[in-house]
């Protein structure tokens, strides 16, 4: 006599497909995620942890974040939380305030891609959290409307930090030595 096997119910066909889904998208976001924090913050222990809880809650909340239009918004917006909180934990718990990076350090220019992309983050961490936080989601490729919504500010707030985001990075780079093509002339 034979044992037939129990076929798995559509309940559990559903948590499989959503098991696989998110280990999927986890595979495809979480770099982004962690460049997205990096850009606001240089601790890297903290950028981690933060990374770590933010992909636990989305765990939990799956089910719900999969059927929106773009989970990785809400991941943005949840991670970004999730450090801000870590960052407040921090500052409680120590007697210092978090370490800045020196507006008078000069860099010189990154020698390949990994590098100018450290130096980029580290030239993030030196203009006003929120320009950071629109101009990294706007080099990401999110759209105004979009950045606003994941940092619940107005468009037009968006553009503006997004402008000043520009110009400031611009100066932090001209002071590092280099220079746009437009403005050699």
């Amino acid at each position: 006599m034979t044992v037939v096997e129990p076929s798995t119910t559509a309940a559990e066909q559903r948590l499989v497909e959503l098991e696989a889904s998110f280990e999927q998208f986890c595979k495809d976001n979480i770099v982004a995620v962690e460049r997205f924090l990096r850009s606001q913050c240089g601790d890297r222990e903290l950028v981690q942890e933060a990374v770590q809880e933010t992909f636990i809650t989305a765990r939990d909340k799956w089910e719900e974040i999969s059927g929106y239009e773009k989970p990785l918004a809400w991941m943005y917006k949840t991670a970004r939380y999730k450090l801000l909180n870590q960052r407040a934990r921090q500052r409680r718990e120590a007697a210092a305030p978090l370490d800045e990076v020196p507006i008078e350090r000069l860099v010189a220019p990154p020698t390949d891609s990994r590098e100018a992309q450290e130096q980029l983050l580290e030239w993030l961490r030196r203009i006003p959290p929120r320009q950071a936080a629109v101009f990294a989601l706007f080099f990401e490729g999110w759209s105004d409307p979009e950045v606003a919504r994941i940092l619940g500010m107005a468009d037009n707030t968006v553009r503006s930090y997004k402008s000043a985001a520009r110009r400031r990075l611009r100066e932090i780079a001209e002071e590092a030595g280099f220079t746009s093509p437009d403005r050699e002339r």
